[in-house]
């Protein structure tokens, strides 16, 4: 992410330098960690074990620009973010809502989280304007549930569905002339998921506090589908249908956010 970040940010128009202790990136200048210090804004984007840790140390440096991360679980940053809106410093967090093989950054979703101070906050949403990304703006508070419910539900699915099938011994790649279309979406919604890094998609679940009563609800759901399945009952399965209907209204499409105005043009120093 912090790779896709750097280029997305020099296209734009920002002076970025990048420090990484374990590798370089072809055509960034690498600087010391301490020159935070004078970034206009700092991005932290390192794995979610490491973000905490990282963010800590770098608030040590008493940063006067902007400050965020752009992990995926933010529950382990409120403490720091807390104290760090208490000192004064301008503190945000954003949430790429997209994984790291995307080619660009237009029309993809992110969410900028309020960190406790909302000037940063907004200079959080310019910095990232002007790249075609839709933007939405939530309490840090109440990322990680809203997480869960969301791109957590969705891995969860996708992992249930590929252990189902191989358990069954289904090969989908054997399924031509034979899949119907929603099983075809269905492998359309799991492959990327399934495929994607382990170490990426274990943190996005294991880390979350709100995960166990997702893996909770799912358990309940599911059985009270199969008690209406078992039952063979219309009028109740309708009932249940037409609420879960209702959730996916056609409105749903179009109401993840707005496309940033164009940023205004500041160093921006990613992590």
């Amino acid at each position: 992410m912090g790779r896709i970040l750097a280029r997305a940010f020099r296209d734009a128009g920002h002076s970025v330098a990048i420090h990484d202790p374990g590798q370089r990136l072809p055509g960034f200048p690498a600087v010391p960690l301490e020159t935070a210090a004078a970034a206009d804004a700092v991005v932290v984007s390192v794995s979610l074990e490491a973000t905490p840790a990282v963010l800590a140390e770098l608030l040590s440096l008493s940063p006067p620009g902007l400050v965020l991360d752009v992990a995926s679980v933010k529950g382990p940053l409120l403490p720091l973010y807390a104290k760090a809106a208490r000192d004064g410093f301008s503190v945000a967090s954003v949430h790429p809502m997209f994984g790291p093989g995307v080619r660009s950054l237009d029309g993809q979703n992110l969410i900028v989280c309020d960190a406790g101070v909302p000037a940063a906050t907004r200079a959080a949403a310019r910095l990232f304007a002007g790249h075609g990304l839709q933007l939405a703006t939530m309490p840090i508070g109440a990322h990680d549930a809203w997480i869960a419910q969301t791109l957590g539900l969705a891995h969860l699915l996708s992992l249930l569905a590929g252990s189902v099938l191989a358990r069954e011994g289904v090969k989908v790649k054997s399924l031509d002339g034979l899949a119907s279309t929603s099983f075809r979406r269905l492998c359309e919604l799991a492959a990327p998921i399934l495929h994607q890094a382990p170490d990426l998609t274990l943190p996005i679940q294991a880390r979350n506090p709100a995960t166990p009563a997702l893996f909770d609800l799912l358990a309940s759901e599911l059985a009270s589908w199969r008690a209406l399945v078992e039952r063979n009952d219309l009028a109740p399965f309708e009932k249940k249908l037409a609420a879960a209907r209702g959730v996916l209204a056609p409105s749903v499409r179009g109401s993840a956010g707005r496309r940033g105005s164009a940023p205004r043009r500041r160093p921006a120093r990613p992590r």
